[in-house]
């Protein structure tokens, strides 16, 4: 069986690639950097080289690879529009051309990443594009499964890098509205667990999945944590997030990536938990992996043990 996958040297694409190729699937990728790719698979993984925002250049990969599954990662937490790097044309347009020319071929099933929190209701631009990207793929008629993870753990989680560079010089964190603020934190290999399960479950099919870990963690816990787990005594300051919004609209526009952005205090409308939306299907992994989700404190030992290993390498 043949998949090709977005998003593979990213952070969740980099566990994916290694359990589709554990269990036997032929791979390929559509990446902008070709030596990326090689130089994490190798001649593991077969490359094309593509622009999302040329339906030629996503048809050549489908055309040569003839691929059974496509699982599509690619997704930004931040804009750097200097770069012309925005949410709607990351997540929608390059989704949106990927999926018709997808429709053109006989794709047995699309394995869509989505995010926790997206509804057509939302405040955020990010979760704003998601939710149309969502429309976008069922509007298709195309087979899928569509997961919305919460914080997703593991040792290339961003929060972690931009945790450790800032406490370096600054021991100072400000948290939006006292970091009460709720996540439901999920381990990377429960994510790809989910994705590798739902690849060949007819029972998936034209659903969406909320996918959370066994815990809900507030923001001030998880940092607390990280910072314990590091041995460093940091003061989490609370701010208002109307400030921090305003605060982000300024330092967005001087500095990118921001170290915060007005999108994401949007992005804490609600908490960011399972089970507030109805319509969907919570709790992805018991449903999908057929198994409870691995304990946070275990997940979160494991994902800072390996982070400080990148650190050290």
């Amino acid at each position: 069986m043949k998949v090709l996958i977005t998003g593979s040297t990213g952070f969740v694409g980099r566990y994916m690639v290694k359990a589709l190729l554990n269990e036997g699937f032929e791979v390929a990728s559509i990446v902008r950097n070709l030596d990326k790719l090689r130089r994490l698979y190798g001649e593991k993984v077969k490359g094309y080289e593509g622009n999302f925002e040329d339906k030629a250049s996503i048809r050549k990969a489908f055309e040569d690879f003839k691929p059974d599954y496509l699982i599509h990662l690619i997704g930004i937490l931040y804009e750097e529009k200097s770069k012309g790097i925005t949410f709607h044309k990351v997540h929608y347009i390059y989704s949106k051309n990927l999926y018709q020319v997808a429709k053109e071929f006989d794709i047995k099933k699309v394995l869509h990443m989505s995010a926790l929190g997206t509804h057509k209701n939302a405040p955020s631009s990010y979760h704003k594009t998601k939710y149309q990207t969502e429309q976008e793929l069922i509007k298709t008629g195309l087979n899928y499964t569509i997961f919305r993870p919460s914080i997703i753990l593991g040792p290339e989680q961003r929060l972690f890098f931009d945790m450790w560079s800032i406490t370096r010089y600054l021991r100072v964190i400000a948290l939006p509205s006292g970091g009460h603020y709720l996540f439901q934190p999920v381990d990377v290999r429960d994510v790809v667990c989910c994705f590798l399960k739902a690849i060949k479950s007819e029972e998936t099919n034209g659903k969406i999945y909320e996918v959370c870990g066994d815990k809900k963690v507030s923001f001030k816990k998880l940092l607390e944590d990280v910072f314990s787990y590091w041995n460093r005594k940091v003061l989490l300051l609370p701010m208002p997030k109307a400030l921090m919004y305003l605060g982000g609209l300024l330092i967005e526009r001087i500095m990118e990536p921001p170290p915060f952005s007005s999108d994401q205090m949007l992005m804490m409308w609600r908490d960011n938990i399972c089970g507030l939306d109805p319509e969907v299907e919570s709790q992805g992994v018991q449903k999908v992996c057929q198994k409870a989700p691995i304990p946070y404190q275990e997940s979160l030992l494991w994902s800072l043990k390996e982070f400080k290993n990148l650190m050290i390498t």
